[in-house]
């Protein structure tokens, strides 16, 4: 039988009073005097081995926390490189705010590289607990700490000098005394990856050791600098740290003996080496008595001793049982935040992966269950609704378990997502389960904050029947049989051969196909906002609207959905609902904005006859600006010519975009110059402009072109002060780019840009 870490710690407590006990009672029944000799001897053992004995327990802590740091499944996953860092940061941080006196958790690699680095502030609990970013994490190759720890073997761990603590060389304020404690890790192929290592303040074991009537007590390294206690003359906080050695202090004791021996011991002084400490310096533990003469009858010392001893034992059982559970303590909080959803305090995905890993409940399934309106709960009625619905989903589930008790558990895995571990029977009975399931699930009015009555929708995916794997395998059997039941808008969905067919039929599209759908059937087409700078009047006059596509949380753009949506025919119900939006936006305000037009929605008569009813109905003539792409409107010149020419009938404006991307006819820019109002330079040309004279040199001509035939230029790609500037000296009219702005889905005006004060919101 496995004890526990507990049952050890008590059980070495004990053992060790009722050691020492027994030696004092020994020692005294055979002594026929007291003299300070005897005395002397024996309270140095005694109190000894109760200080080293606190320092081991002290130590033993830090292991043990090691210890469970390096088994936890995400630090795991991310020395075996299948994890990023982020859930070994927030292990790490979990574990030091448990650790009263550690300050700093590392992981170092064997080159002396920081890759995790978790700081605490001892000195103001106000203060959280911190993750180093990585561009501030540094090398420690060259600490003697390092060499020490990474030449450890695996299983070792590695105790550190006892040193003040610095930061880049220089000694932290208020000063720290530190050691460091280590443990190697290795990955799944048995390399050494590096080391944990935990930084430790010893004021508490300080405060320890200046506790005792009988001896004053001195910790010293191997080089005889006093390290405790700590005054102006001496100790590590001292300044006289590095020069001020035993032998200054104690002028005719044998030092040499103190220090080359593990234990030695004079009338007086009493002194042994700590063992754990010896993986870095050999540290000393010294006592001197602080009485010369002892005078007590023997059996009042006798029993007093032994009575003293017995109360101490008790006093300390809270200390003891303290320390002992720490890495119990430590261990399940860890392992419980890990493996449980925070919201609903159900298992979550890790725990099934470590059922399904453990192989639990023989003969079963695993059944997924998506809330598959939980989307359109949350728009509806806000997120905390939709938090608290899910909570009593969980109740629901947890309660029917005693109604069916083939549903053998509940998990939580995705934010709307439950699963179910399942006793499989047969295929009836599997049938009558999940439909009594579902059809009381749909049909119950949850009553949510005392106000909103809410029904859910739910689609249902279970692994496959035909083997019961009881592994990994299921998990992703359920969520195929899931996406399948989502997809194809059925009820419930069992995993069988087909499934695999279908995905990577589908595979490639479905996803943006679904997208684009959902986009238009669920009003997710949205319009971003990209301001347009007047160089001469110095303010955002204009904005070009963008569209974007939402779905599920993700923005989609131009690029990854426009050509999909012409193979499935909503190319047009996306450039209507765009323009719909755009119009009806800018219908009360003051600001002038354009949308971009290809030629296939000027050839289509369908768009344009929608696109000139929305002007009007909107009454948006005099703020909208039509822009077209330049190498599209040479190739369909009639058509371009005749759409600028209704365009203008309706007090619109017209730009040409992109001028310079294709070959830039000039002649047809000054045949079309009366309909044209702007000239948007392509990025190509402006990206570099600062410093290539070239491209100074072609755009200077364009602008002399443009002035010449009264059409106003817009510098797109304007991405820095440099370029901006610049454009600006060109007296280039108008500025667009990420230094004036980013696209975003409320217009802002910055009025600062000239100064470089910019402070936008960008998405």
């Amino acid at each position: 039988m496995k004890l526990s870490y507990k049952s050890k710690f008590l059980f070495f407590h004990f053992l060790s009073v009722f050691i020492l006990t027994s030696t004092i009672y020994i020692y005294d029944s055979i002594s026929n005097k007291s003299n300070i000799n005897n005395i002397s001897y024996n309270n140095f053992k005694t109190v000894f081995n109760q200080k080293e004995q606190y320092i081991l327990n002290l130590l033993n802590s830090y292991k043990n926390a090691l210890n469970v740091l390096s088994k936890s499944e995400p630090f795991k996953n991310y020395i075996n490189n299948s994890e990023d860092v982020k859930n070994s940061n927030h292990i790490f941080l979990s574990l030091i705010d448990t650790l009263p006196a550690v300050f700093q958790i590392r992981y170092i690699d064997l080159e002396g590289n920081e890759k995790i680095k978790i700081d605490k502030n001892l000195f103001s609990k106000d203060i959280p607990s911190i993750i180093t970013p990585k561009n501030q994490l540094e090398n420690k190759s060259n600490r003697n700490y390092f060499k020490t720890f990474i030449a450890l073997e695996k299983g070792v761990f590695g105790i550190s000098d006892i040193d003040l603590n610095s930061n880049n060389g220089k000694i932290s304020e208020p000063k720290m005394a530190t050691t460091r404690i280590a443990k190697t890790i290795f990955d799944k192929d048995n390399n050494k990856k590096g080391f944990i290592v935990l930084n430790v303040l010893l004021d508490e074991l300080f405060k320890y050791l200046s506790n005792d009537e009988l001896f004053k007590i001195y910790l010293v390294n191997n080089k005889g600098n006093i390290i405790f206690p700590n005054n102006e003359k001496m100790g590590i906080y001292s300044k006289n740290f590095d020069t001020y050695l035993l032998d200054s202090h104690f002028k005719k004791l044998d030092i040499k003996s103190i220090l080359s021996n593990d234990e030695f011991m004079s009338e007086k002084y009493y002194s042994k080496k700590i063992k754990n400490f010896n993986s870095g310096e050999d540290i000393t533990l010294f006592f001197e008595s602080k009485y010369n003469f002892l005078e007590k009858d023997l059996i009042s010392q006798k029993t007093q001793l032994i009575f003293a001893l017995i109360i101490i034992s008790i006093l300390a059982l809270p200390l003891v049982l303290y320390f002992a559970g720490t890495p119990e303590r430590l261990e399940e909080k860890i392992i419980k935040q890990f493996i449980t959803d925070d919201l609903t305090k159900l298992p979550n995905l890790e725990h099934l992966l470590n059922d399904l890993k453990e192989k639990e409940f023989k003969n079963s399934l695993i059944i997924l269950l998506n809330i598959t309106n939980d989307k359109n709960i949350q728009n509806i009625y806000g997120f905390n609704v939709s938090k608290e619905l899910l909570k009593e989903c969980a109740k629901f589930f947890t309660e029917y378990k005693k109604i069916d008790p083939r549903f053998l558990k509940v998990y939580k895995i995705k934010h709307n997502v439950f699963a179910f571990k399942y006793l499989y029977k047969d295929r009836p009975t599997l049938n009558k389960s999940l439909n009594k399931l579902q059809n009381l699930l749909e049909n119950k009015e949850f009553i949510i904050l005392d106000k909103y009555e809410i029904t859910i929708d739910t689609a249902i995916g279970v692994s496959g029947i035909d083997t019961l794997n009881n592994d990994i395998n299921e998990l992703k059997e359920a969520e195929i049989a899931l996406d399948d039941a989502i997809e194809s808008n059925h009820d419930i969905s069992i995993y069988n051969n087909s499934h695999i067919e279908n995905i990577e039929k589908y595979k490639a599209n479905i996803d943006k196909i679904k997208v684009i759908k959902d986009a238009i059937l669920n009003n997710n087409v949205l319009i971003a906002f990209q301001p347009i700078y007047n160089n001469f009047q110095g303010k955002v006059e204009k904005y070009e609207v963008l569209v974007r596509l939402k779905y599920k949380d993700k923005i989609f753009y131009p690029d990854e959905f426009l050509q999909i949506s012409k193979r499935i025919k909503k190319y047009k119900a996306l450039t209507k609902i765009i323009i719909q939006k755009t119009f009806e936006y800018f219908a009360d305000k003051d600001f002038e904005f354009s949308i971009n037009l290809s030629m296939e929605d000027i050839i289509d008569e369908e768009i344009r006859q929608y696109l000139y009813e929305e002007i009007v109905n909107n009454n948006v003539q005099n703020k909208l600006v039509i822009e077209l792409v330049e190498t599209e409107a040479i190739n369909n010149y009639e058509a371009f010519t005749n759409f600028i020419k209704q365009i203008k009938k309706l007090n619109c404006k017209i730009a040409i975009d992109d001028f310079g991307s294709g070959y830039s006819n000039y002649d047809y820019i000054i045949k079309l110059s009366d309909y044209i109002d702007y000239l948007k330079i392509d990025g190509t040309l402006i990206t570099d402009i600062d410093t290539n004279k070239k491209t100074q040199l072609l755009v200077g001509t364009l602008k002399f072109l443009c002035d010449s035939l009264k059409i106003r230029t817009i510098a797109e790609y304007v991405e820095n002060k440099e370029i901006f500037e610049f454009i600006k000296a060109m007296n280039i009219s108008y500025s667009q780019g990420y230094y004036i702005g980013k696209p975003e889905f409320e217009l802002t005006v910055n009025e600062n840009i000239e100064e470089g004060k910019k402070n936008l919101n960008y998405f």
